[in-house]
């Protein structure tokens, strides 16, 4: 039997007075460390290991393992190889951001999660499965599996969005009309943000994680001046999102929302909702379009440095590792949960100075932002009033 690491407890604790939040302190998740677990070790079982080891975005993490590896080893990898792991990373994030909706959502109870999980593990398989993070020998994707989960995907993702996956670009007001109208799961989940004071809940100044060159990841995980705190990384000393948002950003529709109600609930769920429907249509797309692979070439060296990020459902992964006579010397993983909860970065900001209303009220309220920031991560939020007298504490475990 296989071990997973899933997240650490974060510890969030607010003080609210007049029913607007007064105070915020954002303790760090105790970071694990995983990557002790690469030293020593060849480095073509790492990416498989790290597979295996994380139960948050797996295929993420095999990912962004094989190609720091092959960069510190000058291999060099075809394109097709790299599509088929991209395609195995967009599945995981449609898995997580379809399985939030559905159990998130005041829709009725759907038989869909296990049928998703299923069809997902399906998916990855046909995709080449632990091949493709270090191929020994040509192999090519299972055609007819990924015709038949295609089908099955679309079936599943129109279901979960309803009339808004057939638009083809929607604006807002086909938004409002499809939250009035429609039954599906996303529009019941994003019916919550309807509520009086919650559209734009969580609004604040923040910005985005800029895609980095690897120049960039080599200063903010390398041993330099530059090199970032893991507790509480900062980009051009400043603290920087990662996620849905971020990179759904400069969608129209989000666009046009953000216009309206700026980076608060609304926004951030309905950025969710449309990297849903991008990520599967995009994957349907694809599928159409793979060839057979090869195996990966010989290592040009036996040591080296070499860096990897990619997206994962709750934002940007990034990797690090060092190679010496063949064998993993040292290894830096930095993971997005670290840039959204940083204590004084995006949920600080967020929830600091706004209004809550009071006892059951706030609670819910926080715990939705949460939520739409991060529904993966293993939280613990204390509610104080401003007195420091503690009236309410939850804690929500739910490994994504």
């Amino acid at each position: 039997m296989s071990t997973t690491v899933g997240t650490a407890e974060l510890l969030i604790r607010c003080g609210i007075s007049s029913d607007t939040i007064v105070s915020v302190n954002i303790t760090p998740r105790p970071l694990l460390p995983v990557e002790r677990l690469a030293l020593g070790k060849p480095p073509e079982v790492v990416p498989t290991l790290f597979g295996r080891l994380f139960s948050l975005c797996p295929k993420a993490h095999a990912n962004a393992a094989a190609t720091a590896l092959e960069r510190a080893l000058g291999i060099s990898v075809s394109p097709n190889l790299t599509k088929l792991r991209d395609l195995q990373a967009n599945v995981e994030r449609i898995r997580e951001l379809s399985l939030n909706l559905l159990l998130s959502s005041e829709a009725p109870p759907s038989p869909w999660p296990p049928r998703l999980i299923a069809l997902c593990r399906r998916l990855i398989a046909a995709l080449g499965g632990d091949a493709v993070y270090w191929p020994t020998a040509p192999f090519e994707p299972d055609a007819a599996t990924l015709r038949a989960g295609v089908t099955e995907l679309e079936a599943l993702v129109s279901h979960l969005l309803g009339t808004l996956w057939h638009i083809p670009q929607p604006d807002l007001d086909a938004v409002r009309h499809w939250l009035e109208d429609d039954t599906c799961a996303a529009a019941a989940w994003m019916r919550r943000a309807l509520q009086p004071g919650w559209r734009d809940f969580g609004r604040c100044s923040m910005k985005a994680l800029p895609l980095f060159t690897d120049a960039m990841l080599e200063a903010a995980l390398g041993p330099g001046p530059a090199r970032v705190n893991s507790n509480s990384p900062e980009w051009a000393g400043e603290p920087r999102e990662t996620g849905c948002l971020a990179r759904q950003r400069s969608d129209p529709l989000v666009r046009e929302a953000s216009g309206s109600y700026g980076n608060g609930l609304f926004t951030r769920m309905l950025a969710r909702v449309v990297e849903l429907k991008h990520l599967a249509k995009t994957l349907i797309r694809e599928i159409e379009h793979l060839g057979p692979m090869g195996s990966h070439s010989s290592p040009l060296t036996s040591h080296g440095t070499g860096v990897a990020q990619t997206e994962a459902a709750r934002g940007r992964l990034m990797h690090r590792v060092e190679v010496a006579g063949g064998l993993v010397r040292d290894y830096r993983i930095l993971a997005p949960t670290e840039w959204n909860f940083h204590p004084r970065g995006l949920v600080y900001r967020a929830l600091l100075g706004a209004t809550v209303g009071d006892g059951e009220s706030a609670r819910t309220r926080i715990d939705a932002f949460l939520q739409v920031v991060d529904p993966c991560v293993d939280y613990r939020l204390i509610l104080e009033r401003a007195d420091n007298l503690s009236v309410e504490g939850f804690a929500r475990e739910w490994d994504g």
